[in-house]
């Protein structure tokens, strides 16, 4: 499993996790959270759920929401979709699906609302968190079961003008995408700068003249620890 460094080493590098929009504060402790787009439906009438900035899901009914961030993954990560407790506890249903290698695209998360009142999900909010794991060798090259952003199950909703605009943008639906995107932005010009500025202090710390005395008279007596040792030894 990814810890937060691990997951912020890996979007440094770009090479396993991309993630565009991508907001550094939703990177948890294991975990990074997804939040909620404009673009949601309900699942029986078809018929979208928002209104304005805010995701209605009736009392005993059943939505499915785009996440505003899409995600890449390569051949080495793999993962799972978990609810946010806070939503669990006022009647949401538990989300339990799996992210596969080499996915990209955005996330279609469908929830039930078991409760007897509707429950409200504010766009921008987050809903939803992923957990990456390493894969113990990578998965076979080539080999995706599902289309970038799931068009085979958005198309069976009644879309409208804004939702055919943003599902018809191309920048999600393909690797270089979203890793183009996420290069740009500022929030991972942040991370790059976040790591920088730990690499200086680091150099810093141990090119400080004090510091740097300490550790030579660290070193010295380790020395004459050896010689002492290796003397004894010879007699």
């Amino acid at each position: 499993m990814l810890s937060n460094n691990d997951i912020k080493r890996e979007l440094i590098k770009r090479k396993n996790i991309g993630i565009h929009p991508l907001m550094v504060e939703n990177i948890k402790g294991s975990s990074i959270n997804l939040t909620a787009s404009p673009h949601a439906w309900d699942v029986q009438s078809k018929k979208s759920v928002v209104d304005g900035k805010k995701i209605n899901i009736p009392a005993k009914g059943t939505v499915s929401i785009f996440t505003r961030e899409a995600v890449w993954v390569s051949r080495r990560i793999g993962g799972s979709y978990h609810p946010r407790v806070s939503l669990v506890a006022k009647g949401l249903s538990n989300i339990s699906t799996t992210l596969d290698p080499q996915w990209y695209g955005l996330s279609l998360v469908t929830v039930t609302n078991y409760s007897e009142k509707p429950i409200t999900i504010r766009v921008g909010e987050a809903f939803v968190s992923v957990m990456f794991y390493y894969l113990k060798t990578p998965a076979t090259k080539g080999i995706i079961d599902n289309q970038a952003s799931r068009p085979d199950l958005y198309s069976k909703f009644i879309l409208e003008d804004r939702d055919e605009e943003f599902l018809g943008e191309q920048w999600h639906r393909n690797y270089h995408g979203i890793m183009e995107h996420m290069k740009e932005s500022d929030s991972y010009n942040y991370l790059l700068k976040d790591k920088n500025k730990f690499r200086r202090n680091v150099w810093d710390f141990f090119n400080h003249n004090f510091i740097s005395v300490v550790i030579g008279g660290v070193l010295l007596f380790i020395l004459q620890l050896v010689i002492s040792h290796f003397g004894i030894l010879g007699k």
